[in-house]
């Protein structure tokens, strides 16, 4: 049952009921790619209700329980059932830069396929109309894209493909259904090269294994569902245009860092005439999955806290608290680092061995630090950070050390991703994320806010430009890429 709607679908019961909701094109929130820790993929069970799982008993009261409220990906699908399906929708939200560039007043959209999040802007006669966002459906197969490149090779090819077309397609309807368009006339899409080979149709099994091949280099145009889409400049296999349109937003006549934190980590170093750049993998936490209560920053998210003798969490549109974003995670280890919760190894303390006020230290339970009513902050959760802000030092360490510099010899950085909107200075410090005595610049999704200045000719001249110009390191020839990586996963003391 969709809404007011009822549908017969068959599938596999051997599969998860997620997978097969997903196969006839039903997307529900998974934040968390399947695993059971975000708990939002809520499905009502109808008729024969299976017995609750722990994870659903912790999700639900049991008011819920006895209604039929079930996790989809707990489940296998069984013959004679009968569920109600809460489908993920596509949200619309404000911009922080409505900046844009078309060199004809023409209906376009810029995409950014992120590998969680699907972000979108509308252009309607050279302004920024609307923007919008949608969960990648594709999660359900994996966080991260080395996940989905082997459940492709695993015969999931068709599938990823398609579920990422139908979300595509059902903004660009959305777009077009609101605003009563006839048309979309073009699109610039960005994304790193494995969302590429998806939005494509292409094999990405040549990504994913040695020598590491994106499925074409350098710029590219092509049709999709009858309009002109401009891919903008691929560098390598875990290279893409989103970072190429990320670039247009600095001043590039400076010297600064530049960090794409996403399921993969970006580092780009400028110095002098010289661009270095890096890809490393970091898991998605940042992004709001696989962790305990994860979601997007859409309303109810946790952004922030605070303590100023009492504890404070600040949630996106300021609604009720429904589970943690990105930038609420980040806020929150920096608190507890700063208040001496967590140890060096990111052990978060029992409640009696921190010295830190009384407030915070009642917080702590057996489930993690209590930041809501049912939301916790988790130990699970902060392993998760470790492996950004742990990839992401190294990263930075290894981008420099080609240049002959060292970290106190960058004045800027910059920080991009759709999250980083909400951060702050001294968060990115005391969280140990990026602790780095610099002047920081929060470009949120700057990959979108580039793809809207590539309607005009000279910016595309512009990025191939900087494409051009750039020194890739390929991580996987770094020989101390580990050993830093260990060295970085430790606190420091805020």
């Amino acid at each position: 049952k969709k809404g007011s709607n009822v549908i017969q679908i068959k599938g596999d019961k051997e599969k998860n009921l997620l997978e097969v909701l997903a196969e006839h094109s039903i997307f529900i929130n998974a934040y968390c790619g399947g695993m059971g820790s975000c708990k939002k993929c809520i499905v009502r069970y109808l008729k024969n209700a299976p017995k609750p799982t722990k994870n659903e008993i912790d999700a639900f009261n049991e008011s819920e329980l006895s209604k039929g409220f079930r996790l989809a990906c707990q489940h296998m699908a069984k013959d004679d059932t009968a569920i109600e399906v809460f489908e993920s929708q596509v949200s619309f939200a404000s911009s922080s830069d409505d900046n844009c560039c078309a060199d004809d007043s023409k209906n376009y959209i810029a995409l950014d396929i992120g590998t969680t999040t699907i972000a979108a802007s509308l252009i309607v006669n050279k302004k920024v109309k609307d923007n919008a966002f949608l969960l990648n459906p594709q999660v359900i197969f994996g966080s991260d894209v080395i996940s989905r490149i082997a459940q492709s090779n695993k015969g999931k090819r068709k599938i990823l493909e398609d579920i990422l077309d139908s979300a595509i397609s059902n903004i660009v309807e959305t777009f077009k259904q609101k605003h009563r368009l006839n048309s979309i006339d073009g699109m610039v899409v960005a994304a790193n090269p494995t969302m590429i080979a998806f939005f494509l149709k292409k094999n990405t099994k040549c990504i994913g294994e040695y020598p590491y091949k994106p499925v074409f280099s350098g710029s590219k145009t092509v049709i999709w569902h009858n309009i002109n889409v401009y891919i903008p400049y691929i560098i390598s296999a875990y290279l893409g245009s989103d970072i190429i349109s990320g670039l247009l937003n600095a001043d590039l006549s400076s010297n600064f860092i530049f960090v794409d934190i996403g399921t993969n980590c970006e580092v780009v170093v400028k110095y002098g005439r010289k661009i270095v750049a890096l890809s490393v993998p970091s898991g998605p936490a940042l992004e709001g999955l696989n962790i305990d209560f994860g979601m997007m920053a859409k309303d109810g998210a946790i952004e922030s806290v605070d303590f100023n003798g009492v504890f404070n969490i600040k949630t996106v549109g300021n609604k009720t608290a429904e589970g943690i974003s990105g930038s609420g995670l980040v806020s929150a280890i920096a608190l507890m680092n700063k208040y001496g919760l967590i140890d060096s190894t990111g052990r978060l303390l029992d409640a009696w061995e921190p010295a830190a006020p009384l407030q915070l230290i009642n917080r702590i339970k057996k489930e993690g630090f209590l930041l809501h009513e049912g939301i916790f902050l988790t130990q699970n959760s902060i392993r998760g950070f470790q492996l950004v802000k742990a990839s992401l030092a190294a990263g930075i360490e290894i981008a420099l050390s080609k240049l002959s510099l060292n970290i106190n010899d960058i004045k800027t950085i910059y920080v991009s991703g759709g999250f980083s909107k909400s951060l702050k200075k001294e968060d990115m410090i005391c969280s140990d994320l990026i602790n780095l005595n610099a002047k920081f610049i929060f470009l949120g999704n700057s990959a979108l806010n580039g793809a809207k200045l590539l309607f005009c000719s000279d910016v595309r001249q512009k990025a191939n430009n900087i494409a051009e110009s750039m020194e890739y390191i390929d991580i996987v020839n770094e020989s101390d890429f580990q050993e830093l990586y260990l060295k970085h996963m430790e606190f420091h003391k805020c």
